[in-house]
């Protein structure tokens, strides 16, 4: 026999906190590192970045003047 559950329509507000976005590398300073290095630093910066921008669809969904 099925069960009627009472489903939120949204979820808590602090999960719907916009992120905040940190600052990048200074602009004026530079650094050399292993080709191998470089390339998790990209790998991770990217994922960071496809990780805010799903959070930031997932808030406009619910929210959509969110995050402007």
């Amino acid at each position: 026999m099925p069960v009627a559950v009472a489903v939120k329509d949204a979820p808590p507000a602090e999960l719907l906190a916009c992120p905040e976005t940190p600052e990048g590398f200074p602009a004026d300073a530079e650094a050399q590192m292993p080709a191998g290095v470089r390339a998790a630093a990209i790998r991770l910066a990217q994922a960071f970045r496809a990780r805010g921008d799903q959070l930031v669809r997932l808030i406009r969904w619910h929210e959509p003047e969110a995050c402007r």
